[in-house]
């Protein structure tokens, strides 16, 4: 009988991994698309939700990231703010209001996707799209979208954070507004590390003051 069991849960666990792995294959590489994305306009983006642009965005670049995170959307229910998959599968958060969205996986070095739109004074809308994975190769990068109502395309925007990506000597990371709407940008570098802010013009984000942030030391 604990033979037939331990046969059970070995194979649960076996299981359990194939699916894991399923999950995460087939899915396009975020160094990939930091290399392709701004070369491209992208049509059959909907009616500008942040699901049907999401949607335009796979189709051309399908990432695990984004499929859950696209999933999580149509299937939380009304207030429902986090979506979990399972043990080392994608967690979702959602803000339906805010027009935000996150996906990751709760497993060290894991790739994660933040996302969010502002409507812009023009009627458009403007999609970020931030990729981060922290190691084998720690890489972040934004992309910025432009989403037109008449032709339903997003058209790449890359110029909106000029100056502000990762170099040899320095890193960036993206805090894509989950509240309000304003762009900041964490520095990390020769100039120590920094804090940029970018405030919403009613087209885009536009560089407003840096600050220098002064690390505590936890060392006793």
């Amino acid at each position: 009988m604990k033979r037939m069991m331990l046969i059970v849960v070995l194979a649960m666990m076996a299981f359990t991994t194939v699916v894991g792995q399923d999950v995460y294959s087939g899915s396009t590489s975020v160094v990939v698309i930091d290399s392709e994305w701004e070369n491209e306009t992208l049509s059959g983006a909907g009616d500008g939700s942040l699901t049907a642009m999401l949607e335009c965005f796979n189709k051309r670049w399908p990432t695990w990231m984004v499929t859950y995170a696209i999933k999580g959307m149509k299937t939380m229910k009304k207030g429902q703010y986090i979506e979990r998959y399972g043990e080392g599968l994608p967690t979702v958060y959602y803000e339906r209001e805010n027009g935000w969205v996150e996906a990751g996986a709760n497993h060290m070095g894991a790739e994660f996707l933040k996302v969010c739109y502002w409507k812009r004074s023009n009627g458009h809308r403007l999609l970020g799209i931030y990729f981060g994975k922290p190691i084998d190769p720690s890489i972040h990068f934004v992309c910025f979208y432009d989403y037109s109502p008449q032709k339903h395309t997003l058209t790449p925007e890359p110029h909106i954070i000029d100056g502000f990506r990762t170099t040899e000597d320095t890193k960036f990371y993206y805090q894509l507004p989950r509240e309000g709407k304003d762009l900041k940008i964490s520095e990390f570098g020769p100039r120590g590390h920094l804090e940029h802010t970018f405030k919403w013009d009613g087209m885009k984000p536009v560089f407003s003051k840096s600050e220098v942030i002064e690390d505590v030391d936890d060392d006793f």
